[in-house]
């Protein structure tokens, strides 16, 4: 059943003025609007929301006309969920990470142009990042952000230290794995900063401004904090990580080839990241606005 209208959030005035007001937002659609729990509950109404929604206006109600406001406190806030949904795209994102860092060091040619392989892959992280924050809310990005982050160290570390094992006597392709999976720590440390403030700097500013023009203009969103994103990213890991080692200008250079690509997939990945935050929106029946999320990288809480 499609439900009209979804809570959004609680106005914390009510331990000022001892009335309970949410924010209600109509679904599939930006608008939102204020109203006082007395008013929602009421069978005409009632129906308009989901079984879940009407628990909770219950509870508000209960809340505000026993005078026993501690109640709101208590009970479960309107947050994304934690569904079946974010485990899937968080796992995309995370296997795009992993895969866009092994497969940095194949360099490929397409004309005249030579690019790291990885950058067939990186992107889409961005994708599945524009993706969690635009139905799930920044709190639910900022976990996955994390998790990815830990999963590629863990695997940079493991196959690392696997270089270092005692290769088996009749196998010998130990060079070539050495080769591939010997990154410099250098790099790693160039591709983990960029990361962190490239995906943080694309979630928090989607985030932000999906509140300021109420949930309009995705593609316009989702492109805006892709290039502040993308650039912080791309100039970050060329300086880290080549800094001193190749003159500084084609290091420039370089990195507005970089940005320019990332940016042009990013374009053609719109329909794309449109049409799957549709579907996650009216699967879950969520669609998050961070109105008064606290834009903190290093809390991990939900």
């Amino acid at each position: 059943m499609n439900h009209l209208y979804r809570i959004v959030s609680v106005d914390d005035s009510y331990q000022d003025t001892g009335r309970v007001f949410v924010k209600v937002q109509v679904t599939g659609k930006a608008k939102t609007f204020d109203r006082s729990v007395s008013e929602l509950y009421d069978r005409e109404w009632l129906e308009k929301f989901s079984h879940e929604d009407v628990a909770h206006i219950a509870a508000l109600y209960t809340a505000e006309h026993t005078q026993n406001l501690d109640l709101i406190k208590r009970f479960p806030k309107k947050t994304a969920a934690i569904k079946s949904s974010v485990v899937i795209v968080g796992i995309l994102f995370t296997a795009f990470l992993i895969l866009s860092n092994l497969t940095a060091f194949k360099l490929a040619a397409m004309g005249s142009l030579v690019f790291p392989a990885g950058l067939i892959f990186f992107p889409l992280t961005y994708v599945f990042d524009d993706i969690l924050t635009e139905v799930y809310g920044f709190k639910i990005s900022r976990r996955i952000i994390w998790l990815a982050l830990l999963a590629n160290t863990i695997v940079f570390v493991g196959t690392w230290l696997t270089i270092y094992l005692t290769p088996a006597a009749d196998w010998h392709a130990q060079e070539a794995y050495a080769t591939v999976y010997q990154a410099t720590l250098r790099v790693f440390i160039a591709s983990t900063v960029s990361y962190f403030f490239g995906e943080f700097a694309n979630s928090i500013i989607l985030a932000r401004l999906k509140v300021l023009t109420s949930g309009r203009y995705f593609w316009f969103r989702a492109v805006t904090s892709s290039i502040a994103g993308v650039g912080i990213d791309t100039i970050l890991f060329m300086h880290i990580a080549f800094s001193f080692t190749m003159p500084y200008s084609h290091i420039w250079k370089i990195i507005a080839t970089m940005f320019s690509l990332k940016i042009i997939y990013e374009c053609l990945a719109l329909p794309l990241t449109y049409w799957i935050s549709n579907y996650l929106k009216q699967k879950d029946n969520v669609d998050y606005y961070d109105f008064k999320t606290k834009f903190n990288p290093f809390s991990l809480r939900v």
